[in-house]
């Protein structure tokens, strides 16, 4: 599986969690967060049962994000969803950590697309209704500086596992174009093939 720089996403090192730069080329543009397609990320990270749902969980998530006109931007993957847990933890992910940084819609403001579909931004809704912990950048809403301040706080926090080790994650489109292909892989899967070991 390649993504959109023609390189491989990384597989989990000794540790159970991706790599957070190619340690063989360290000034690559292979790094965390690794681009990837949201079939590919289907096909790598729903190696079993309790994944795929997460997965249909994200699908479904993702539908309401479409239907509120947020399809401009971003998201980065992370949490235990991205590491081996399984192995680490000896338990399935809970659920799957979302940061969308996004466009808002023409016609909108931060303040009608809250009032219109509040719950979208609510991560406590989003974590009961689709098993994803979701937090927001938005673009066009806010200064130069504050998206600077607000990717620094996310790629810090996310970049590093609660012990301080050094981590990777993904990033997919926010756009739909590939999300129909994604369900479908998805459906195709059962607990005997697909995703990581």
């Amino acid at each position: 599986m390649m993504n959109e720089y023609a390189a491989p996403i990384p597989e989990w090192n000794a540790d159970g969690i991706l790599p957070p730069i190619n340690e063989d080329n360290p000034t690559s543009e292979e790094r965390s967060p690794y681009p990837i397609s949201l079939p590919d990320l289907v096909t790598l990270f729903g190696n079993t049962e309790e994944r795929r749902n997460l997965l249909r969980g994200l699908l479904d998530y993702r539908a309401e994000l479409h239907k509120a006109g947020l399809t401009q931007g971003f998201q980065w993957v992370n949490g235990s969803f991205v590491e081996h847990v399984e192995e680490l933890r000896g338990r399935p992910p809970a659920d799957i950590d979302v940061v969308t940084f996004c466009y808002i819609p023409k016609g909108h403001t931060q303040k009608s697309l809250d009032e219109a579909y509040s719950n979208l931004f609510v991560p406590s809704y989003t974590k009961a209704h689709f098993n994803v912990d979701a937090h927001y950048v938005f673009l066009n809403q806010t200064t130069s500086e504050t998206v600077v301040r607000d990717t620094r706080y996310w790629y810090s926090l996310w970049a590093h596992t609660r012990d301080g080790q050094w981590k990777g994650f993904v990033q997919v489109d926010i756009d739909g174009r590939n999300d129909a292909a994604a369900r479908d892989n998805l459906d195709g899967m059962n607990n005997e093939n697909g995703g990581r070991a």
